[in-house]
């Protein structure tokens, strides 16, 4: 639809030399995570095995009704032990769907359930393991257990996870038809700010979490100050805490940063919040004469610097009699 010589924006710009060019504001939230995936081998690992791990399970009835039955043996066992409670619309049974290329919120449910069901998976995968009749399939499956049992399958599980949470808000509100732009763009600030505020303070909590986990599931932890293995040939130079510090937490929180200031700029963001300032809905509380004068600046062709004088003296006599009227119409 974008594309440079035949797609739409192409068409339009040859009419409209000064158009601009906005992509669906979903769809561009889905691509930084994209980007991320791709960018970040770990994260490109973990997608893969997480994959391969729903298409297992996932393409067999029999596989699927096991892993439903101990979810329900294993809701049975901690209903008993007192460690959850019962109510309407809690515990509800969780499945395993793969995660759509074009929604960010299937990924967040994707990992969410995989890790509430995470004991469920396992099981399911240790049962073909031990009954499939083929030795490639039992090495493939083993394989997989192998995978997500490392801590750093946890680790990154963890962190995907969280910061799938931290932009949730965000992903919704440009789910709706009804998009506030101004409410929009500032959830895009706000997420920008959590993520930045996780880099700086998160890692602690995070490797708390993790490490929880790996408790509960039986994963072996390693000791953080020892060396992380590389490769069984070379010996590593860095510790496991520097590599999941620098080389996982910062890094995959950088490049989330750096795809969400790079599909969301400075550009897009000024043309739709002055468009939006335009926008008449509750008697216009979204008027802003800045943004508005900002949005002119981008339209030099038809806004020269008499131009702009002459709209900035406009939008203060506009902005004076919309206050008179909403002032009288209030009493």
């Amino acid at each position: 639809m974008q594309g440079e010589k035949n797609g739409l924006k192409s068409l339009i710009l040859q009419d409209a030399p000064s158009a601009y060019y906005i992509h669906c504001f979903a769809h561009q939230l889905q691509l930084t995570l994209v980007a991320v995936s791709k960018k970040h081998p770990d994260v490109k690992n973990f997608f893969y095995v997480v994959t391969n791990v729903l298409n297992t399970i996932g393409t067999s009835f029999k596989r699927r009704d096991l892993l439903r039955q101990h979810q329900v043996e294993k809701l049975e066992e901690l209903l008993k032990s007192g460690e959850i409670l019962t109510g309407q619309g809690l515990n509800q049974e969780r499945g395993l769907q793969r995660p759509g290329d074009t929604r960010w919120g299937s990924h967040f449910k994707t990992l969410e359930n995989f890790m509430i069901i995470f004991s469920s998976i396992a099981n399911v995968l240790k049962d073909m393991k031990e009954n499939s009749p083929h030795d490639l399939d039992k090495l493939a499956v083993g394989n997989l257990l192998d995978k997500i049992q490392e801590f750093e399958f946890i680790f990154v599980l963890h962190l995907m996870f969280k910061m799938l949470l931290l932009t949730n808000e965000l992903n919704k509100a440009l789910q709706k038809k009804d998009q506030d732009i101004v409410n929009a763009m500032g959830l895009l600030n706000l997420a920008k700010r959590r993520l930045q505020t996780m880099r700086e303070s998160g890692l602690e909590s995070l490797m708390d979490e993790v490490s929880s986990f790996c408790g509960k599931h039986d994963i072996l932890v390693p000791e953080m100050t020892e060396d992380y293995p590389r490769s069984k040939r070379k010996k590593s130079e860095i510790s496991y805490l520097h590599h999941f510090r620098v080389e996982v937490f910062y890094a995959v929180i950088d490049l989330q940063l750096q795809e969400l200031n790079n599909r969301f700029d400075v550009v897009t963001s000024d043309l739709l919040l002055g468009m939006a300032s335009l926008n008449p809905v509750d008697s216009f509380a979204n008027f802003s004469k800045s943004r508005i004068m900002k949005l002119a600046e981008y339209y030099k062709s038809e806004f020269g610097d008499n131009e702009l004088r002459d709209l900035d003296y406009r939008l203060i006599v506009s902005l004076s009699m919309l206050e008179s009227v909403i002032a009288n119409f209030s009493t």
